[in-house]
């Protein structure tokens, strides 16, 4: 990745990228990493690995239809175990962090559970003196207190609200086998990276096959909000800027 001129932003790190506790140790070296270059406002986690599927699992063994709202509690504990453990290795490495769910950072959604929808965000709790924010994806709460879901892969939703609610330059987010690519890179060895991509051309190519790099939900809230959004790999390497047009403060 070349350097920018943009240099606040929010990362975002999926379950692929963390699948273990040793995948926690490697994300927290990454974030150790580009503090050198740029001013993380804070971090977005999802569950590690398959965490929500073993959720989900343990759920339909107990009932062969789980109440929704309870569902949603027991589904939202996979990120806080991330949180935890990420803040403690990034504290154990001389990185101040802490971690938060989404009650701490007023994440307010609708009761439409397991596909919740942000209704507000707050982040009055979210005190960047105590170190960098380590904050639960995927979770919301309502009015009345109970804990939501906003749907798989809700993580992406989550990064992109609090990049805007924040007023990051960018949202990154680090995802397994990196930028997006004309074709499904697993399907077409010859697979093309792009640099840039509208939202509108990104969008476009999740209805076309192209498969959910991104929620697609994500992609719309930052088209809305015009928040320039970054995908790469662990590594930090090549990459894809999502944006209204070429990015303007690429070098």
């Amino acid at each position: 990745m070349k350097d920018l001129e943009y240099k606040s932003c929010v990362l975002k790190f999926g379950g692929s990228v963390i699948p273990d506790v040793a995948g926690v140790g490697r994300v927290a070296d990454v974030i150790k990493s580009l503090l050198l270059k740029y001013n993380v406002m804070a971090v977005v986690v999802s569950a590690m690995g398959k965490t929500t599927n073993n959720l989900d699992a343990m759920a339909h063994n107990v009932a062969s239809k789980p109440n929704p709202r309870e569902l949603d509690a027991l589904l939202a504990t996979g990120e806080m175990q991330t949180v935890a453990l990420l803040s403690m290795r990034l504290n154990a490495i001389g990185i101040m962090a802490r971690g938060y769910n989404a009650y701490q950072c007023g994440i307010k959604t609708d009761d439409n559970f397991g596909d919740a929808q942000i209704q507000h965000m707050g982040m009055e709790l979210v005190n960047p003196l105590y170190g960098i924010p380590i904050i639960a994806g995927f979770q919301g709460v309502t009015e009345y207190g109970d804990i939501t879901t906003l749907g798989r892969e809700g993580s992406d939703i989550s990064a992109v609200a609090v990049a805007i609610a924040l007023g990051a330059d960018f949202c990154w987010f680090f995802k397994d086998g990196g930028g997006i690519c004309d074709k499904n890179p697993n399907k077409h060895p010859d697979a093309h990276v792009f640099k840039n991509v509208s939202y509108t051309k990104m969008l476009d190519l999740m209805v076309n096959g192209r498969g959910q790099v991104l929620h697609k939900r994500s992609v719309k809230f930052a088209q809305k909000y015009k928040m320039p959004l970054f995908v790469s790999g662990i590594d930090a390497g090549v990459g894809t800027w999502i944006v209204s047009k070429r990015h303007p403060k690429m070098y």
